[in-house]
């Protein structure tokens, strides 16, 4: 059985949602590996912007990957 598609954008628009009446909140910050385009054209698709990367973030191993920053605004 293949996994239903557009589960993972319907629970970060969920998390988003309940972030948003959380009193305060201004905006919502994550970090992703930077070749992992799949999951950055999700976070792009819901309005998550990057603002940065930090480079060697993680290391595997002899393997170092680089972590873009990313930023939803919810003001």
């Amino acid at each position: 059985m293949l996994p239903e598609k557009g589960i993972g954008k319907s629970l970060v628009q969920k998390l988003i949602n309940k972030a948003k009446h959380c009193e305060g909140l201004e905006q919502i910050n994550l970090t992703v590996i930077s070749n992992n385009n799949a999951a950055k054209r999700l976070y792009e698709a819901i309005g998550f912007v990057t603002y940065g990367t930090e480079q060697n973030a993680l290391r595997n191993g002899c393997q170092y990957f680089d972590e873009n920053l990313m930023v939803l605004r919810l003001i």
